[in-house]
């Protein structure tokens, strides 16, 4: 836990300093400072995370070098992991066979394009490191979606590109991102999502258009399955659509996940600045949100989003062109941003849990190293559980 504190202060002294009071002595350095700490405690952990268990387990059962092509492309790969996924594994093989090797190199890399990419998009990167670490989606991409992950830092490298429009190297990086993950296909229509406009008819309209197809959700089920083309897609859906949730869960699901974030919605569609620059993006948000009441699979689609959205509420909370009518205003159009951000991850260490004694909160913390290799019982039986029950 130490050292999830320190980055905690080291980031909290950022926002105050760099972000807010607007020192800029020093701050490329500090700055550099924090990537190299948030790396080393994500490349030097043991044993920490959900899939990240996942992922140790079978490593020394995929490809090195020799047999990459052999096992690629046969009935070896089972789990239908994608090309260049399996080709990064096999070229960490080649200088270290060992699974810690690979997780250092997976957080320098992910490290890398994120700080990159925040500092480049958001006016006040601290906070924007800030928000995704004690909202805990910085862990969730470090931690949890190892392969996934190489897509998503695709999009984030190609993100200029889909700003200006420039299509071929965009989609260059698209088939790069489809070659680590199949989910990267949802990129290949995303320039599409520009031409909406955020409105509020368009929001009231999603709304009330969510209500048939959450009461037709095994017949919108069945149509979404004859889009999926390939193998690995179809057991994919196949996998999400057995997950169902009880009445009270689908409510409890739609409220943390669409309703809590219409008010921000709501107020950024009437008191936007820049026309259309950002409205694709908070559409595909509430859509995907909504769809993922049907299946819960198509909330992965916002991975993609939420990088790019939290630099968007950090570069927010310190816009001066956003008025607001009264201080209640203020405080519930920020309460939806944080209240959306906290049911990304958070509202499972809440509700996610085996038999009531074993909690999800337990993939994260206790905070272990590979240089004391200490194994946490309580994570390891919460995975072993959740495998089996699954």
């Amino acid at each position: 836990m130490l050292i999830y504190s320190i980055i905690f202060i080291l980031l909290l002294f950022g926002v105050f300093h760099f972000d807010y009071k607007k020192n800029t002595f020093l701050r490329n350095f500090y700055y550099f400072f924090v990537f190299i700490v948030c790396t080393l405690m994500m490349g030097l952990r043991y044993k920490v995370g959900g899939d990240s268990l996942t992922y140790e387990y079978i490593y020394k059962y995929l490809p090195n070098i020799n047999n990459f092509f052999q096992y690629t492309f046969s009935d070896h790969n089972e789990n239908n992991f994608q090309p260049s996924y399996l080709l990064f594994v096999a070229l960490c093989k080649i200088i270290d066979k060992g699974y810690y090797f690979y997780q250092f190199i997976h957080a320098i890399i992910f490290n890398v394009v994120f700080f990159m990419f925040i500092k480049k998009y958001s006016k006040q990167p601290f906070t924007a490191i800030f928000i995704a670490y004690i909202f805990i989606v910085y862990f969730y991409f470090g931690y949890e979606i190892q392969r996934e992950m190489f897509s998503i830092c695709c999009f984030l490298l190609s993100y200029k590109y889909f700003i200006k429009n420039k299509w071929i190297p965009y989609y260059l990086f698209c088939i790069i991102a489809f070659s680590f993950h199949i989910s990267a296909v949802f990129l290949f229509f995303l320039p599409f999502a520009k031409l909406l406009k955020l409105t509020k008819n368009l929001i009231i309209f999603s709304l009330i258009a969510s209500i048939p197809i959450l009461i037709g959700r095994v017949i919108f089920i069945d149509f979404i399955k004859i889009l999926l083309v390939t193998e690995s897609m179809q057991k994919k859906g196949e996998g999400y659509s057995e997950i169902e949730f009880s009445i009270l869960g689908t409510i409890f699901f739609y409220f943390v996940r669409v309703i809590v974030f219409i008010p921000f919605l709501f107020y950024y569609a009437k008191n936007k600045v820049e026309e259309n620059l950002y409205d694709w993006m908070l559409i595909l948000i509430l859509w995907i949100s909504i769809l993922s009441q049907v299946m819960i699979g198509f909330d992965r689609l916002n991975n993609y989003l939420y990088i790019p959205l939290i630099v968007f509420i950090s570069n927010f909370l310190y816009e001066k062109s956003f008025k607001f009518k009264s201080y209640f205003l203020k405080k519930t159009v920020i309460l939806s941003c944080f209240l959306f951000l906290f049911s990304i991850i958070w509202i499972k260490f809440f509700t996610a849990n085996i038999d009531n004694k074993y909690f999800f909160y337990k993939v994260y913390f206790p905070y272990e190293s590979v240089l004391d290799k200490k194994n946490t019982k309580e994570r390891e039986m919460y995975l072993i559980k959740m495998w089996r029950k699954s």
